[in-house]
C-alpha cells in the first residue's frame, strides 16, 4: 500500500514490514453506550522482535489510520491522548 510507505519512511520505520488485514464489523465488541457512528475498528499489532505489524481494519483505512497506527509502532510508549494530538498536527500540516 502507498500510504503505508510512504509514512513508514517519514517515520523513519523501513526496517519494518507492515500489512493491513480487513475484519468483519461482527468481530468486534462495543460498549452498550457505544454510538452508532463510532462502531468502527482501526488497530495495529506489533511483533517488535521480527519488527512487522498488521493493521487490522472493520471499515476502509484512511491516511490518517495509517499515520495514527504507525505513530503507535514510532512511539510505543506515548498515550493515546499523545497519539491524537500528534496525529492531528500531521494531518493538518500535511494537507
Amino acid at each position: 500500500m502507498k500510504v503505508i510507505n510512504k509514512w513508514q519512511d517519514k517515520f523513519q520505520l523501513t526496517d519494518w514490514e507492515f500489512t493491513t488485514k480487513a475484519i468483519k464489523p461482527e468481530q468486534v465488541l462495543y460498549d452498550e453506550d457505544c454510538p452508532d457512528e463510532d462502531k468502527y475498528f482501526v488497530g495495529i499489532e506489533i511483533d517488535t522482535l521480527r519488527r512487522v505489524g498488521t493493521v487490522y481494519h472493520s471499515r476502509k483505512i484512511t491516511e490518517q489510520d495509517i499515520i495514527h497506527e504507525l505513530l503507535h509502532v514510532k512511539y510505543p510508549n506515548k498515550n493515546e491522548d499523545w497519539i491524537n494530538e500528534v496525529e492531528e498536527l500531521i494531518t493538518t500540516i500535511s494537507r
